[in-house]
């Protein structure tokens, strides 16, 4: 969990806030640091850090205390957020992409929800209610994804030209998404479009 508010940083933050590369702060900093400085609960993959705890451990300070009131705009990783709406953590990345859930923002190379978002998510009633026991069905249920339409008829748009090329940055910064995954939403409208030109 990113408590409202607070700054984080990665490893290559903490080394670069200390003046040396990241090599250098493992190899002469890290094994006193981590005995001083804990990373924030839930992230893991990259491990995060309070900013502040970590200006204050460089400069030899006490460590001030992270926030232990629950505010509605902390941020929470998909398992934290699925434990507080009573799902699973695959559920609240399904639900964000099918537009159930808010899409969550982007930091540190992976995707966080506020307090918020997954209190609403446990307000609303189950839209699946899965298989029914002893069914015999056992492909995945597919769900669309809005995104592939929208970005295919941008595509088409682009190729008769009244728009500019559609590019996997633009598609990440709209939707605050992973170059990489812009990238797939790409792949997958151009092959709607030409499914449905065949």
């Amino acid at each position: 969990m990113i408590p409202h508010g607070r700054p984080t940083l990665d490893i290559h933050g903490v080394a670069e806030r200390a003046g040396v590369s990241v090599p250098t702060w493992r190899r002469r900093h890290h094994t006193a640091f981590t005995a001083a400085v804990h990373p924030l609960p839930g992230s893991e993959r990259p491990l995060i850090y309070d900013a502040a705890q970590v200006d204050a451990h460089l400069a030899g300070e006490p460590l001030p205390s992270l926030p232990t009131t629950p505010h509605p705009d902390d941020l929470l990783t998909d398992a934290e957020a699925g434990a507080l709406a009573g799902l699973s953590a695959s559920t609240i990345r399904s639900d964000a992409v099918t537009g159930v859930m808010a899409p969550g923002v982007e930091r540190h190379g992976r995707r966080w929800w506020t307090r918020a978002d997954a209190e609403a998510r446990a307000a609303r009633p189950a839209q699946y209610k899965g298989r029914t026991p002893g069914a015999r069905d056992k492909t995945p249920r597919n769900r669309p994804d809005h995104r592939i339409a929208e970005v295919a008829t941008e595509l088409e748009r682009a190729e008769a030209g009244r728009r500019s090329p559609v590019t996997a940055e633009e598609l990440a910064e709209f939707y605050e998404v992973s170059t990489r995954t812009a990238e797939r939403i790409m792949s997958k409208a151009r092959a709607k479009r030409s499914k449905s030109a065949r």
